[in-house]
C-alpha cells in the first residue's frame, strides 16, 4: 500500500503547492508556421537576338540586385528571350523563348541546378518556342509554341506531353483541369481554350466568339477569368482585348483590359487597359472586385510611363507594375532601354520605384516560411 498514492492524496499535495504543480506543464504554444515574401524576381527579355535577357531580384529589405542570373553564375547570360518564371519549392524555373530551354536555379543563391532543354524534354516537333509556365504541387508544366503542353516532374524531371491547340501561351489549373489559352498568334483563325484532364489525359476545346486571343489565367472562387488581347488591324491597332469569365462553359465580358493580376485571397483583379493604338489610347489602371462585381480606379498611373507587365503579392496584397521608358529621341517606349518597376499598397498608395532591365515583362514573387 505504501508505493501508490491515492487520488485524493495526490489532489490534496497539488493543492499544498499550486505553483509547483502549474509549473511542471507547459503551455506555450507551438511556433506558427508564417509565409513571408523575401523578394522580387523580374525577368527582363531584352530583344529578340539582339539585348539577352536579365534577372533584377529586389529584396525585402529594398536591396536590389541587376543581373542576379549572371551575377551568381561567372557572368553566363541568361539567354535570347527569356519570357515567365515561376517558383516551386526551392526552386526558380526561368523559361527561355528563343534557347528552347528552362533553367531550374536555387531560388536563394539563383546559382544553376540544372538546364533542362524542352526539345530534348518533349521531342524536336513539340518543344520548339517555350511560352509560359505553372507551378503546381510536384509539377511545373511549359507551354510551346509548336502547340504542346507538358507537365514536368520536379523530383525526375521527365515531361508528360498532352497536345493543346494553335500557339498555346498561358495556362490554370482548376478542379484537375490544366487550361491552356491557346493565342492562334493573334491570327484570329483557330483560337480557343483547352481543358485538359490531367488524369485522363483526355481534351476538350473550348470555342466562343469571345475568345480571339487568350493569353492568360486567373482562378477565382466563383469562375475562371482569362485574359484575351483581342485583335490587330493591318496598322496594329488593338481592339477587343480585355478580360473575360467562365463559368459552366458560358463566357462573358468582364472589362477592357491588356493586362491583368489576381489576388485570390481577396477576389480581386487589377487591370491595365493600354491598347496599342495610334493615337494613343488613355491608359487606365483599375481593380475589378469579383465578389460585387463592381469596377472601381485604382491609381492614375501619372507616374508609369509605358506598362509592360503586373503583378499582385496575395501575402502582403502589394501590386508590382513594371514600365518602359520613354525614349527621348522617339518620345515612344525604348525597348532597348533599362525599364523600372513600381510597387504599390493594395489600395493604391505608392511605395517605391526600382531600375530593372531591359524589357521587364514578368514579375514574381519569393515566399519562404518563419515560426512566430
Amino acid at each position: 500500500m505504501r508505493k501508490f498514492l491515492s487520488m485524493f492524496a495526490i489532489v490534496a499535495l497539488c493543492g499544498l503547492a499550486f505553483v509547483s504543480c502549474s509549473d511542471d506543464d507547459d503551455t506555450t504554444p507551438p511556433p506558427t508556421p508564417v509565409t513571408v515574401t523575401d523578394g522580387v524576381f523580374v525577368v527582363n527579355a531584352g530583344t529578340i537576338g539582339n539585348i539577352p535577357g536579365s534577372l533584377t531580384y529586389i529584396g525585402s529589405d529594398g536591396s536590389v540586385t541587376q543581373k542576379a542570373f549572371a551575377n551568381a553564375n561567372n557572368g553566363m547570360s541568361l539567354g535570347d528571350t527569356p519570357n515567365d518564371a515561376v517558383v516551386n519549392g526551392s526552386k526558380l524555373y526561368i523559361v527561355v523563348n528563343g534557347d528552347n530551354i528552362i533553367w531550374v536555379l536555387d531560388k536563394n543563391t539563383l546559382k544553376i541546378d540544372r538546364q533542362l532543354s524542352t526539345t530534348e524534354l518533349m521531342g524536336e516537333d513539340k518543344g520548339k518556342q517555350p511560352r509560359h509556365l505553372l507551378a503546381s504541387g510536384q509539377y511545373v508544366f511549359v507551354s510551346t509554341y509548336d502547340g504542346y503542353v507538358a507537365a514536368i516532374d520536379t523530383t525526375t524531371y521527365e515531361a508528360t506531353v498532352y497536345q493543346a491547340g494553335s500557339y498555346p501561351e498561358g495556362m490554370a489549373i482548376n478542379n484537375g483541369s490544366l487550361y491552356v489559352a491557346n493565342s492562334d498568334y493573334s491570327l484570329g483563325q483557330k483560337p480557343s481554350i483547352s481543358v485538359i484532364n490531367l488524369n485522363s489525359g483526355t481534351t476538350t476545346d473550348i470555342k466562343d466568339e469571345l475568345i480571339t486571343n487568350p493569353q492568360s489565367f486567373a482562378v477565382m472562387s466563383d469562375a475562371i477569368y482569362f485574359l484575351d488581347y483581342g485583335s490587330y488591324d493591318a496598322s496594329y491597332n488593338q481592339t477587343g482585348a480585355g478580360i473575360r469569365k467562365v463559368v459552366n462553359g458560358e463566357i462573358t465580358k468582364v472589362a477592357d483590359a491588356t493586362l491583368m493580376a489576381a489576388n485570390t485571397n481577396n477576389g480581386k483583379i487589377y487591370i491595365i487597359n493600354a491598347p496599342y493604338s495610334y493615337p494613343a489610347t488613355p491608359v487606365t489602371y483599375s481593380v475589378y472586385d469579383t465578389t460585387t462585381g463592381k469596377t472601381t480606379q485604382f491609381i492614375t498611373g501619372d507616374n508609369i510611363d509605358s506598362p509592360a507587365a503586373i503583378a499582385v503579392d496575395p501575402v502582403n496584397g502589394d501590386v508590382y507594375i513594371t514600365s518602359y521608358v520613354v525614349d527621348p529621341d522617339t518620345g515612344y517606349a525604348g525597348y532597348s532601354i533599362d525599364g523600372y518597376v513600381n510597387r504599390y499598397t493594395a489600395d493604391g498608395t505608392f511605395v517605391s520605384r526600382n531600375d530593372v532591365g531591359v524589357g521587364p515583362i514578368t514579375i514574381t514573387f519569393n515566399y519562404n516560411t518563419v515560426y512566430e
